[in-house]
Parts: C-alpha cells; structure tokens; sequence
C-alpha cells in the first residue's frame, strides 16, 4: 500500500507550527531580556559576589563591587585576589608585619563598611602596638598589613584550601583561623550540611579523607558550576531568591511546628520564635549521635590540619573562637531559657571543646565567647544586630566587630613577645 504524499495543506500547517513555536521562543526570549534589563536599571537585581572555584566551590569574585543591604549596610569592593582589602602585593613590602585572616562570613563581615571590619581594626591597633611589641627579630617592622581571607559560608575544609592555594603567596608572618561553631560544625559533614558544593574531609578509620560529592562526581562539578555561573544573571537571581525565601519559610514552619510551645518565662517570649536561621542548636551540648560526633571530629582534625600546615611554614598559628548571639546576649536569664528549651547543656561546650583540642595539640587559641559576654552583660549592649536585623541576632555589628579585634590584636601581639623571648 502506498503512502500518501503530504500535500500542500500539510506543509502550510507544518510551516504555520514551526512558526508559531518560534514566535514563542522569541517572545519568551524578548521578555527574559526584557526583565534582565528592568531588574538591573531598577536596581532590584543584587550584586555578584561570587563565582565557582573546581577546588573550594565557590569564591569570591575579583574586582566585584555593590552594596549589601541584606542586614545592615555596606559598599563592598573585592580586591584583584577576590577578597576585601587593599590591593595587596604578592611580594611583602620591607619592614611589614603580614597577617593572614581566614574565616567565614565573620571575618568578611559584608554587614559593615571595610573600614569597620575585624580585620582593619586589628591592623590599626596593632599598627600602634607595633612600638612595645616589636622586639629582637620584629624590630625593624614599621607597618602591619591584616589580610582577609575569609568568604562567606566556608567551612574550615575551605578555609584549609584558601591557605594552601592562596595566603602562602603573600608570604604571612601570623595566620589566624577564625572558628565560628554556630554553623561551622555542620559546615564540615558531608552529612549535616545541605549545601554540598564544597570539599569535605570524611572519618576513614582513625584519619580523615577527601569525600563528599564534590570529591567523587564530576556531574555534580559541573552543577556546581552552573549554579555560581548562574548568579551572572540578576533575573535568575531574583528568582532564586524568591525560591530560597520560600523554601526558608517552610523549613522555619516545620521547625516551629516541632518546637513545644514552651514560654521563657523570665523574659516572656515564646520559645518558637527564638530559632536563629542558620545556627545549629545542638553546639550546646555533647554529640547526640554519631553524625555530630563526626562532625565533631572532622572539624577538630581539619584545625589540626591548618595548625600543622602553617607551623610547617614556620609562622605562628591562632586559632579564634567566634560566639553566637545567644552566648553573648546581655541578658542571663535569657540565655538559661533559651538552653533549656533547645535542649541544651552548656552554652559553652564548643569553647571547652576547642580550647581542649589547643591543649593537646600545643596551639595557642582565643576564645571570644567569655570576654565578650562578660561585656554586654556588664553593659548591656548587644555585638551582634542592625537596625534592619534584629539586636542580639546575625553578625558582628561595628561594635563587635572592634570589641573581638582589639581581643585579637592585644592577643597578637602577646604571642609576637613570646614567641621573640622563646
């Protein structure tokens, strides 16, 4: 049997579909530009910050430059390295005492002006301390040169990978890794942190390896890279932060629904409404399982692994322990609540925990938590907050920011007298 030939009836509506779908195509294309234009004139759109890195995940991306309004506010400039700071040079000048900061969002503190950050009042403090603690080998040292190495969101496996591929070009005389374990504890599970493109350092037997989806899938690389590529866009970024806040509302929804609507009743706040996005309750007692427990463990050998490394180069090594907004709230009664309705044991155990872990390991750490507390509690300020925020939540603002970097600097510049009289 014969097939029929098409007609021309049948080539017109073929010709009229293909039309049609590319009308379509054109429409959607016109209006995707059209809405990347209108985000970016109306400034709806924000900033590109960031970028993807094949060893790290992501990083900050030079040159980049907006304002972060998010909580508090700030003009952000990133130097030609991809941090904030000066443009530094890669060989040290003479006479100039580097110091290398390596943290999370803390120590990059895209909440404040660069003025205002830790890491420029460190270098201003100790620039002035440079005269009493400036002794035999530091004697000839005229200036102090603070560098942030911190970007938002890394987890120490990160921080680890900015030393060896970044800080050791610039030649640092101190390094200093900033601990936050509000989230930095999770931040290094491969099991409790939901966002996997990132290394991560996994327990094999009594020692730690790299593992973790971005080790082992090169498919997932390239998901990776797509995602960061894609903040390129200001109409996907809108999107995706229309999608992040609702799926942030959920989460908050489901995590309130589990809470037992228990009151604080020294300071008569709902217990529900106390969750801070972003900090893991369970910092404030021993492991609950063997999920934190490696958690634990890995963070504990992936510092170890910093402190070796730089001690390694010759250099002095400080490991800073940040706290959260509930461990330094200027209210006592508050934060007993607060521990008894997250379950907790002591608002302290990481300091303990960390401390210990210098201890053993013959490093020197500061702990933040207590001088700071001990503050706000004498005083009744709040370091954590902004006005667009909420007081007591968030990041360091200005006056935390200079609290914790005259501890850091006064710190600093002990060790330098020490490690000279040694």
């Amino acid at each position: 049997m014969k097939s029929r030939a098409p007609n021309n009836s049948d080539r017109v509506r073929k010709r009229g579909a293909i039309a049609s779908t590319l009308l379509i195509l054109f429409g959607i294309g016109l209006g995707v530009i059209v809405a990347e234009v209108a985000i970016r004139v109306f400034g709806f759109g924000k900033p590109d910050f960031y970028t993807y890195s094949a060893t790290r995940g992501w990083k900050l991306r030079a040159g980049a430059a907006g304002w972060q309004t998010d909580e508090g506010r700030a003009l952000i400039r990133l130097n030609r390295w991809g941090y904030r700071g000066a443009d530094w040079t890669r060989i040290k000048p003479s006479g100039t005492l580097r110091i290398a900061v390596l943290g999370d969002s803390f120590v990059e503190a895209q909440q404040v002006a660069e003025q205002d950050t830790a890491c420029e009042v460190i270098q201003r403090a100790l620039t002035h301390m440079l005269p009493t603690s400036a002794r035999g080998s530091y004697r000839e040292l005229r200036r102090v040169e603070v560098m942030n190495f911190a970007v938002d969101g890394y987890g120490t496996a990160q921080e680890f990978f900015t030393l060896v591929e970044d800080v050791w070009q610039f030649s640092p005389d101190i390094v200093v890794l900033a601990f936050f374990p509000g989230n930095d504890v999770r931040n290094n599970s491969a099991v409790l942190e939901g966002d996997k493109c990132r290394p991560f350092f996994v327990p094999y037997g009594n020692e730690v390896v790299l593992g973790g989806p971005f080790e082992d899938s090169q498919l997932f690389h390239l998901r990776c890279f797509l995602r960061f590529e894609s903040y390129r866009s200001q109409l996907l970024n809108v999107l995706g932060e229309a999608r992040s806040a609702l799926r942030s509302m959920q989460r908050k929804r489901r995590a309130q629904a589990a809470l037992r609507p228990v009151l604080f009743q020294s300071v008569g706040v709902a217990t529900k409404s106390l969750q801070e996005p972003g900090i893991n309750d369970l910092i404030y007692r021993p492991p609950i399982n063997q999920d934190w427990l490696d958690a634990w463990n890995v963070s504990e050998a992936e510092i170890d692994m910093t402190e070796q490394n730089v001690r390694a180069h010759h250099v002095l090594f400080l490991l800073v322990i940040i706290g959260t907004g509930v461990q330094v709230a200027p209210n006592p009664a508050f934060q007993a609540g607060y521990l008894r309705a997250v379950g907790g044991t002591d608002l302290l155990y990481p300091t303990h925990r960390l401390t210990a872990l210098g201890v053993r390991k013959g490093f020197t750490v500061l702990d933040l938590v207590a001088p700071m507390k001990t503050y706000a509690q004498d005083h009744q300020v709040y370091f954590h907050g902004f006005p667009n925020t909420a007081m007591g939540t968030g990041h360091w603002n200005q006056r935390g920011n200079r609290f914790a970097a005259d501890l850091i600097a006064y710190k600093l510049g002990a060790m330098m007298a020490q490690s000279q009289a040694r």
